[in-house]
């Protein structure tokens, strides 16, 4: 059972409220909310007061960094798994704690950024700009991503071979030259063309 020495010990010091906090909200919650009940708790954030966007990102920071600690401690003193994304972050109780990949769940690449304590020391006004930046191009792409998926009738999970196999299917009952629809054919191909580029990226 982790408990606030422990917490104290992994060297963030929200773990000892986020985990708290987790634990009152057995349906999961958003990093939002728990940014708000955090504020809310009274817990203290030392980041930049003068840049908004900084002092944003640095709490975002030392949430996630204070999730993927108490992800890895859970697991090994509990055998409990915490899910961690933007919208839902949750304890859930494992049901095979011997499976292989059961004890982690996320992103390797996201988990090793947010355990590196130098990326918040360097992350200074221009990098966040260019994080934004670049977030902003990642989410319309998506959003374009999910409109092409449901033109194409497909689920947000559909692989590339299964898009193609669809794309196929719709375009051969959509082409004009087969009685279909000439509008209907049209977006077929722009759908199949934006999850293309999507998929080469």
């Amino acid at each position: 059972m982790i408990d606030r020495d422990d917490n104290a010990s992994l060297g963030n010091p929200l773990l000892p409220v986020v985990l708290r906090l987790l634990r009152e909200q057995p349906a999961g919650i958003s990093e939002y909310e728990l940014l708000k009940k955090i504020e809310a708790d009274g817990a203290h954030f030392a980041v930049a007061e003068d840049d908004t966007q900084l002092a944003l990102f640095q709490k975002h920071f030392v949430i996630m960094n204070a999730l993927y600690l108490l992800q890895d401690a859970l697991w090994r003193d509990e055998q409990i798994r915490l899910v961690i994304s933007p919208l839902r972050i949750v304890i859930e109780t494992v049901v095979n704690a011997n499976e292989p990949s059961v004890a982690l769940h996320g992103d390797d690449a996201l988990r090793a950024y947010y355990l590196d304590w130098q990326q918040f020391l360097t992350t200074d006004s221009a990098v966040v700009a260019e994080l934004l930046a670049s977030f902003w191009t990642r989410y319309a792409a998506h959003d374009q991503r999910g409109e092409a998926l449901a033109t194409l009738q497909l689920d947000a999970d559909a692989d590339w071979e299964t898009i193609r196999q669809q794309y196929r299917r719709l375009a051969a009952i959509s082409h004009p030259d087969r009685g279909g629809d000439a509008a209907q054919f049209l977006a077929v191909r722009a759908a199949y063309e934006v999850l293309r580029e999507c998929y080469e990226a």
